[in-house]
């Protein structure tokens, strides 16, 4: 909960003031990781950021931020927004170097964060939500206190 809060502390920085409402979900269970802090931070940093990119353009803006359980001894990272969603044919190639959505975009943020993920041994997707927007999900191993499992 803290690494999440942290990074959207500075990730969130002025989003009121484009009217952006954001809420937050820490499902029970998701409650720590065994990650460099840090990238993690700029992963979740560069979502949320570009989310509030996705909404600045239309009515409904609200962007989600939600941890959970998935499957065994592994923490998802989710941030949804209700923007207009990405392009089939763009979604399928967003994570390669140097493929962007944006006019004036580098295509590098989500490519960089796949890497920190997956060097955490995790996996990050995309796919279009209910709202119509895009959910990024990212999965990291648990931390699991020996300690406490084996007095269970």
């Amino acid at each position: 909960r803290k690494l999440v809060e942290e990074a959207a502390a500075l990730a969130l920085v002025g989003s009121r003031e484009q009217g952006v409402r954001t809420v937050f979900e820490y499902l029970p269970g998701a409650e720590m990781v065994m990650v460099d802090r840090i990238q993690v931070q700029q992963v979740l940093i560069n979502l949320i950021r570009n989310a509030i990119e996705a909404i600045r353009v239309v009515e409904r803006r609200e962007l989600t931020i939600r941890t959970m359980l998935a499957g065994a001894g592994e923490v998802a990272f989710l941030v949804e927004d209700t923007g207009g969603g990405i392009p089939e044919e763009i979604a399928r190639q967003l994570f390669k170097p140097f493929v962007t959505t944006k006019a004036s975009g580098m295509g590098t943020g989500l490519s960089i964060s796949k890497q920190i993920v997956e060097a955490h041994g995790g996996e990050m997707t995309v796919s279009k939500n209910e709202a119509g927007g895009a959910t990024f999900r990212f999965r990291l191993p648990a931390y699991l206190d020996e300690r406490i499992v084996a007095n269970d």
